[in-house]
């Protein structure tokens, strides 16, 4: 009897065992089931997410593109949907009623476009945008930010539309050269030697003309990077806004005349047209100033912010500088309050022919300018850069070239690169110019991104 009560027991632990085992498992089941179906929903929520996300980023892109194909940028000061064309989107939800999304599929985004308040009254427009991507009927939404700015011409250190004569023939950058800011090509860059380039160069063309065939003898430094095939950027052919501004507002001049800034906020100007012989004129409130059909010659410190167009050629004939030195503002007297601090640093000056920007033979032997360099129809040039009697200096600029041909201010031999006439070049870009431009100076049919966030 004992030998069976044990035999029965042992039976009993058995069976007991196997429901312990069989309830562990269904419990491990249970819990990996519910793992499974918690990592389904998390792929499933990580998926809606990121979809969200990836139409907000669309819609950005939309919106850009749309702005980028207007005649001009948007006008006003009302928000609006560019898609549905209608106004009072909201830029803190573009989801709110009265809109409606564009869609792809179940999924949707929104996008409002926010003209800045100020934008009537600045050279450079910003604009505020903001779009909503929805993804899971609704249920899942992403947000994007993005501050957007008018891109001023102002902002390159060195732009042209072609980087040879107008009569074909190339012009090389050289060992001599070393160019500061971003730099841009709507053609393809001769190198000879070792120029330098700190800021970042784009061109259009797909590869670099080297003058020796490329590394070692030609071995230039992009060490702001380099991107060849880039899209092309338009010159436009007038300073149409500059032309504007000078006759509602600005000074308008007809005829050739000359202008010499000075340092206390005005200018001596003579035009016999305007009966004026080194007349002082104060400067325009709104900065613009334009002579139509003539000549504008040029020299003097400026003391405030100016833009000088003209229909013909802009002929520098000695230095062209700022009253307070921008290049090291807490060494000069002039930038400085009583306290020593830096409190005048905003002088700045465009310079916008719709011919060439010439410095003349007459200049001395060395010349700096201070200014945005803008030559619409054709290049910034030296006279006479050719003639080895007219062998200079350092032509220094301090601020940006912009032209459509890139003109030559001197000549070097092929075999020693040693400075045969003309001027040896010394170019630095004016940092200021990144966040600011020259009064209604020319911009292009792009927009900077100042600002992009996920809210």
């Amino acid at each position: 009897m004992l030998v069976g009560k044990t035999a029965m027991s042992q039976r009993g632990s058995v069976l007991i065992m196997s429901y312990l085992v069989v309830a562990t498992l269904i419990v491990w089941q249970t819990i990996d089931f519910q793992q499974s179906l918690m990592q389904a929903r998390s792929a499933t929520t990580f998926s809606d997410t990121s979809r969200a996300f990836h139409l907000a980023e669309a819609g950005f892109h939309d919106a850009l593109a749309w702005m980028r194909a207007q005649p001009a940028p948007p006008s006003g000061t009302l928000a609006f949907d560019p898609f549905l064309g209608t106004t009072g989107c909201s830029v803190a939800d573009p989801t709110q009623p009265p809109r409606a999304p564009r869609t792809l599929g179940t999924d949707q985004f929104y996008v409002c476009v926010d003209p800045d308040d100020n934008n009537p009254t600045t050279f450079l427009d910003l604009y505020t945008l903001s779009i909503a991507g929805l993804a899971h009927n609704g249920q899942i939404a992403r947000r994007i930010t993005a501050l957007l700015r008018t891109e001023s011409f102002a902002r390159f250190s060195y732009f042209t539309n072609r980087e040879e004569l107008p009569n074909g023939t190339n012009i090389w950058f050289t060992g001599n050269d070393h160019l500061t800011g971003p730099v841009h090509s709507n053609d393809q860059f001769n190198i000879k030697k070792n120029p330098i380039f700190d800021g970042a160069v784009s061109s259009t063309a797909g590869s670099i003309n080297y003058y020796s065939g490329g590394p070692p003898a030609d071995n230039p430094q992009f060490n702001g990077g380099l991107t060849l095939s880039a899209a092309p950027i338009a010159m436009p052919l007038s300073a149409t806004p500059l032309r504007v501004a000078a006759s509602s507002g600005g000074r308008w001049y007809e005829g050739n005349t000359t202008i010499v800034l000075q340092n206390n906020g005005t200018m001596r100007v003579t035009n016999a047209t305007a009966g004026l012989s080194n007349a002082v004129v104060s400067l325009p409130a709104n900065g613009a100033v334009f002579v139509n059909g003539g000549n504008v010659t040029l020299s003097g410190e400026l003391e405030g912010a100016l833009t000088i167009g003209t229909s013909h050629d802009i002929v520098v004939t000695n230095n062209v500088r700022y009253h307070c030195n921008p290049r090291d503002p807490a060494a000069d007297p002039d930038c400085l309050d009583g306290s020593g601090q830096v409190t005048h640093n905003d002088d700045v000056l465009g310079l916008v022919a719709e011919r060439n920007v010439v410095v003349s033979d007459s200049a001395p032997f060395n010349v700096e300018i201070q200014s945005s360099i803008m030559a619409l129809n054709t290049s910034f040039t030296v006279e006479r850069y050719w003639d080895p009697a007219n062998l200079n200096g350092t032509l220094t600029v301090y601020g940006g070239i912009i032209q459509k041909s890139r003109g030559a201010v001197g000549t070097f031999a092929s075999s020693t690169g040693q400075k045969v006439s003309g001027y040896s070049k010394d170019y630095y870009y004016d940092e200021r110019l990144a966040g600011t431009a020259p009064p209604f100076y020319p911009t292009t049919a792009d927009y900077e991104e100042l600002l992009w966030q996920e809210n």
